[in-house]
């Protein structure tokens, strides 16, 4: 194989399973961009593949085996990789993926390249032995990063009284497309500290705002889905995460909070906060 056609198949190659990997990190194939940035993924790896086997002078190989093992070695290929780049993010996902990602890409090298299959009990032992390893250390790794605290975000630094003082509230959001509670009452000026969990398998959002403001980010949203206009009103959480949005309301009156993430508001997923005027707490 020349040089510059052995670059390219890698290029290919690799930059499918990267698109792969990407997609288990951001939707886990649950949104139509990561189903789209799937499908590339494996496209770019079987061109790659196609064009590494077409400079091969052996005879034999089966186009059959190329596409249909190619698919499910891209796809183990990219579950290993984008699992082990995001276990600190989502261990509860990655603990399964990464090794679900070796054993297919393990399956694939086996069936779809029989040069490479050596003795059968050989590869028997590296699958239990390697497999062992990998569902032992992804085990350890899933209970080191499960311990770690939810990342904070806030519109204002918070000072140490000030983090004592706020109340907390605690907001599920899942693949429902709800927030729970969907309703909520706050007072003007009161320090608040919002720990957001994301208990289904999508990313969501919460956004907080008054009907207005909301309105236009929705409208933003639409004229150009692919960006987030991410902002101090406004905290992301991963499939399986938690965080902490501090806010404090400035002003009462009627609030709302949205997800923002592809059609999820379009899907309902909005919710309602009473804010009460100070002097009512006054007494």
């Amino acid at each position: 194989m020349q040089f510059q056609t052995r670059h390219l198949a890698t290029l290919s190659k690799y930059a499918g399973i990267s698109f792969i990997a990407g997609a288990v990190n951001h939707g886990m194939f649950s949104e139509q961009r990561s189903l789209i940035t799937a499908a590339l993924g494996m496209l770019f790896f079987l061109i790659g593949a196609y064009v590494e086997n077409r400079s091969q002078s052996d005879d034999a190989v089966s186009w059959g085996d190329v596409i249909g093992f190619g698919i499910l070695a891209s796809i183990g290929l990219g579950f290993f990789t984008g699992g082990l780049q995001h276990f600190p993010d989502t261990p509860e996902r990655s603990v399964w993926v990464v090794p679900l990602g070796f054993f297919l890409s393990l399956i694939s090298l086996y069936f779809g390249n029989a040069s490479e299959r050596g003795s059968t009990k050989a590869v028997v032992l590296y699958a239990l032995g390697g497999g062992a390893v990998v569902v032992a250390a992804c085990v350890v790794a899933l209970g080191f990063f499960s311990g770690a605290p939810p990342h904070e975000h806030g519109h204002e630094a918070s000072q140490p009284a000030a983090e004592a003082a706020a109340r907390t509230v605690v907001i599920d959001m899942d693949d429902s497309m709800r927030f729970a509670p969907a309703q909520w009452e706050a007072k003007q000026g009161e320090a608040l500290r919002l720990v957001v969990i994301n208990s289904g398998k999508a990313r969501h959002e919460l956004v907080i705002g008054q009907d207005k403001e909301l309105a236009e980010h929705a409208k933003q949203m639409r004229e150009a889905p692919q960006g987030h206009h991410h902002h101090d009103n406004a905290i992301s959480v991963e499939p399986g995460q938690a965080a902490v949005l501090r806010w404090t309301f400035k002003t009462a009156g009627p609030w709302a909070m949205a997800c923002f993430e592809p059609g999820h508001f379009e899907a309902g997923m909005a919710g309602r906060i009473t804010v009460t005027p100070e002097h009512e707490h006054a007494h």
